[in-house]
């Protein structure tokens, strides 16, 4: 039989006596630092570019119109950081402190504008598709605009893309007639 009690035994007899008053005072204040810090602790949300108010389609966004805010939960196609859609211009309206993503906006640089076509030949209309490519056509057969994208298209009237040059020379000859376009 030896004297030297082992671990194990420490542990038997720590456990079968109480805590002092002051060993319970000094974990109930690291148990309450803990719980205040937690408090304190930064948000692990994602972060998400949202509208900081009202927006109407079209408009160039600026660096007062977006803010970024913590979601719970990643938004695909949403944007880190507001650098990614300053300058970029919104493709349809945006209510404030909703999220902005990939396809709220445009990919109209500001060297080029938008304008609607009321086609010719309404069985061509139906075959245009958005993303696709066109060549705008006039009435006495002259090629008006090259390689337009299109980016919408509502019954017999489809919204090209085109350099802004080339858009309002479509826009003024659309108002005498109707314009035709040869898919590419």
């Amino acid at each position: 039989m030896t004297l030297s009690t082992s671990v194990l035994d420490r542990l038997r007899s720590l456990s079968r006596r109480r805590p002092s008053p002051t060993w319970r005072r000094v974990l109930a204040l690291g148990l309450a630092l803990v719980a205040v810090s937690t408090f304190f602790w930064p948000d692990v949300g994602h972060p998400a570019v949202v509208a900081s108010r009202d927006l109407p389609a079209g408009t160039p966004l600026t660096a007062s119109d977006v803010r970024v805010v913590s979601l719970a939960a990643p938004l695909p196609g949403s944007f880190p950081g507001s650098d990614a859609v300053v300058g970029r211009a919104l493709s349809s309206p945006a209510r404030a402190g909703v999220p902005l993503t990939d396809f709220d906006l445009s990919d109209v640089a500001a060297d080029h504008a938008s304008v609607a076509v009321r086609v010719a030949d309404q069985g061509l209309a139906a075959v245009v598709r958005p993303g696709g490519r066109v060549d705008v056509v006039s009435s006495s057969g002259e090629v008006v605009a090259e390689n337009a994208a299109v980016r919408e298209t509502h019954g017999q009237v489809v919204v090209l893309t085109l350099p802004r040059l080339n858009a309002t020379r479509v826009a003024a000859m659309s108002l005498d007639h109707a314009l035709a376009v040869t898919l590419r």
